[in-house]
């Protein structure tokens, strides 16, 4: 098996693209098709792992005594969990016996035909959530179907990505369903604001209110409501912009005194905010993710632009104004970009920090 005779698959329970949700149970099965008898694998099993990954750089003397900077990998295994496969069920032969012995051969066949492996894993309840996993830094979880044979043959191994999700209950969290206030003055311009809650759901509505007091009626050019996920792994920090909605009656507008509603949907398919914290021997690693509506202001004249930022609770659990119209984000796939504001404020969401996990070899 696992030659040009067989071919693996595996198929999850849950509908694709799936998102797990620590603590949550993944089951599914694994197929094998056989098109000519052939000789049975030693041991098939089925392991979930998850990884973190990170960069960090050093600077090294070069032959020529010039310096030069250097960027190390490094990949911290916190989740492994092996599982050996049962006795697989039938689906389709072509033959009347599963296995066939031979006389002269100490190891079973298989007989061509379709054979499935039923499994079931409960996820541990303490995990960080899947991250930018196709490169560097990122947090990584996979299925993989592993056929071990005989000392002589090399082993296969048959890898499956899998999105993973930490729990969070916003109504675990204080102060996450109660409105935010925020304000700034620059120049002669005041803005003040009120976010409806202050921890949302993906897919769910929220309004954001802004007053605006223009005394000398400075030109307002544009002002954009970004949504921004920002997340630490180690020494590498990284943002991405999923929402930018521009405020249309901002728009080159010299008002002195304005009032407007903004309607803000969140995008489904992203993580929840989350800090984690392994405490494993050999190697401790961190993740921490969280969010923040920023209000980019343009206004005319030199060194007038501004702009400020509210911190944004991102939880796994619905409210109970619960709205799915939505856009879905694929942050997967996203590129992310070098994170530069060094002077954010800190995530209010104390709270929510997980315990330590073990590490896990």
């Amino acid at each position: 098996m696992g030659n040009n005779n067989s071919s693996i698959n595996v198929t999850l329970d849950q509908a694709q693209p799936a998102i797990y949700i620590a603590g949550d149970v993944i089951s599914g099965q694994v197929h094998f098709n056989i098109t000519e008898r052939t000789k049975k694998t030693d041991e098939i099993y089925l392991s979930l792992t998850g990884d973190i990954g990170y960069t960090t750089t050093r600077t090294v003397r070069m032959q020529n005594g010039q310096m030069e900077r250097k960027t190390d990998c490094h990949n911290v295994r916190i989740l492994g969990q092996k599982f050996l496969l049962g006795n697989p069920t039938v689906v389709k032969q072509t033959h009347h016996e599963l296995f066939h012995h031979h006389d002269n051969h100490d190891a079973s066949t298989l007989e061509p035909g379709q054979y499935t492996y039923p499994f079931s894993i409960r996820l541990p309840d303490d995990l960080p959530p899947t991250l930018h996993p196709e490169d560097y830094p990122f947090v990584r979880y996979q299925l993989q179907v592993l056929l071990e044979k005989k000392w002589y043959h090399s082993n296969d191994r048959h890898r499956y990505p899998i999105r993973i999700f930490p729990r969070v209950n916003l109504y675990n969290i204080s102060n996450s369903q109660s409105a935010v206030k925020f304000g700034t003055k620059r120049k002669d311009v005041t803005v003040k604001g009120v976010l409806q809650h202050a921890g949302l759901i993906p897919g769910e509505q929220t309004i954001l209110t802004l007053d605006i007091q223009n005394p000398n009626r400075v030109t307002i050019k544009r002002v954009d409501a970004c949504f921004i996920q920002r997340y630490d792994i180690e020494q590498c920090r990284r943002r991405l912009e999923l929402i930018r909605l521009p405020v249309a009656e901002l728009s080159n507008n010299q008002d002195q005194h304005i009032e407007v509603t903004c309607p803000l949907v969140i995008p489904l398919g992203i993580p929840p905010s989350f800090s984690y914290r392994s405490n494993g021997i050999r190697s401790i690693v961190h993740v921490d993710l969280h969010y923040d509506l920023k209000l980019e202001i343009k206004a005319k004249g030199l060194f007038t632009d501004f702009d400020l930022q509210v911190p944004v609770i991102i939880g796994t659990t619905e409210n109970s104004n619960h709205n799915t119209r939505s856009t879905t984000v694929d942050t997967m796939n996203m590129v992310a970009l070098d994170f530069t504001d060094d002077d954010m404020p800190p995530p209010p969401y104390d709270s929510i920090h997980n315990r330590d996990t073990s590490t896990r070899s």
